[in-house]
């Protein structure tokens, strides 16, 4: 494996995204009995993604530690540390005798993450050269002091880790563009940010082009914040979810920036419920939700931006197969309007058709909105084995989406079971 290696330390959970050039697509790092899989939460999706549980146990020996699931699957009980993340924001330095040792939050969070580091960095091949890109909390972007608190902090994280060089985007920045919106400076959004026992919510407004660096991206208009009590889908947590939402925007609105000038919401977090579109929509009822990646998106954004690419989004058209019937030309819609790509597993199925005797070359015309084809001088062939009669069902075709809007194809050959296609560009849609 080889790529970008991009961080998103959380205080319940930490995410690790690289990209993967042969799929051309940021994914999350799979460590062994460090990282968890995680059940998929947006509709279509079936791929697992993986996140490391944000904690530590110390053993009885200096220098012995367990992170991650290991932690969770422990027998250290008593000598595992968790909200991390909480103590480097807010400065907080309690001290408590480990392994021989007087550790402290920012103490055990350095720990952790040097060792997920370099965990990460054998699993990828990475040299201690490799530069490593970090989101920035939310929280760090509202406030320059705790913005410096946790630069100095990840500069001694990735010293003790090994490497020398890192890069730094702000999480808001790098969740929208995760979760498909890519955001034009100047406009305006609104991110959610729903962990653990923590909400936050803040009106974002992009103030330059995207990019890796150190480079500032976005201003922070509102912030509201606060901790959760209730579980699940318990209307209790769905009220505070819209007090803090309100709360928000209500200190936007003071400053003239109202909820009309939103151009989308991002949702993010471990805790995004499957009721959250529709509360979203009570206040929002025609501004787009983006929460279809509430787990990676920050981290998958993240290796994005600092690898400029573009590798996720909405289509912003509807795709036609077009075939002939009879004596003319019928269209069938492939791709819907507003799919996100890159697809987790196909988009599209369909099976083809002889239109003479004896056919054994189909092509696939792919149109935008029936009005444009879209691979009019390279459409993709597939030949068969077998000629065919007219009429007769021949080809069984699956589509899916990579993550630079390609419609990538795989067909198989009905009357013989052979491939005629595996995984073959088709054409851009985007």
């Amino acid at each position: 494996m080889a790529g970008q290696l991009a961080v998103d330390f959380g205080n319940a959970y930490t995410v690790l995204a690289y990209w993967r050039r042969a799929s051309r697509q940021a994914e999350t790092l799979y460590l062994p009995g460090v990282t968890r899989p995680i059940p998929a939460t947006g509709a279509g999706q079936r791929k697992r993604v993986f996140a490391a549980p944000s904690l530590i146990a110390y053993g009885e020996a200096a220098g012995e530690c367990l992170i991650g699931q290991e932690a969770v699957e422990s027998n250290l009980a008593e000598r595992v540390f968790h909200d991390l993340q909480y103590d480097v924001l807010t400065g907080k330095r309690v001290y408590n005798l480990v392994g021989g040792r007087p550790l402290c939050g920012h103490d055990m969070a350095r720990d952790y993450l040097a060792l997920l580091l370099r965990r990460a960095g054998h699993a990828l091949g990475l040299g201690s050269e490799t530069a490593l890109t970090f989101t920035m909390p939310l929280a760090a972007c509202k406030s320059a002091a705790i913005w410096q608190r946790c630069r100095q902090w990840l500069e001694g994280t990735v010293r003790q880790a090994g490497f020398s060089r890192l890069e730094f985007i702000e999480e808001p920045w790098a969740a929208a563009w995760g979760a498909g919106m890519q955001i034009k400076p100047g406009e305006y959004y609104l991110v959610l940010s729903l962990n653990d026992a923590f909400i936050e919510t803040a009106m974002i407004q992009a103030v330059n082009q995207a990019g890796g660096g150190s480079k500032r991206h976005i201003r922070v208009i509102s912030y509201a914040s606060d901790w959760l009590l209730a579980d699940g889908d318990d209307p209790a947590l769905q009220q505070a979810v819209l007090a803090i939402i309100r709360q928000g925007l209500r200190e936007a609105a003071s400053l003239g920036v109202t909820a009309e000038y939103l151009t989308g919401v991002v949702a993010t977090g471990s805790r995004i419920s499957a009721k959250l579109p529709a509360m979203v929509q009570q206040l929002f009822p025609a501004i787009a939700l983006h929460g279809q990646r509430p787990w990676t998106a920050a981290a998958c954004g993240a290796v994005l931006l600092t690898a400029g690419l573009a590798g996720c989004g909405y289509l912003r058209d509807r795709y036609t197969l077009r075939y002939l019937a009879g004596n003319s030309y019928q269209y069938r819609e492939l791709v819907a309007q507003g799919t996100f790509y890159p697809s987790e597993g196909p988009v599209a199925e369909c099976v083809i058709r002889a239109s003479y005797d004896g056919q054994r070359e189909f092509a696939l015309w792919l149109y935008r909105n029936e009005d444009q084809c879209v691979n009019e001088n390279n459409p993709l062939i597939l030949v068969t084995a077998l000629p065919a009669v007219a009429g007769q069902e021949v080809i069984h075709v699956k589509a899916s989406l990579d993550g630079a809007g390609q419609l990538v194809v795989t067909a198989v050959e009905l009357a013989s079971g052979n491939a005629v296609a595996n995984r073959i560009i088709a054409a851009k849609l985007i």
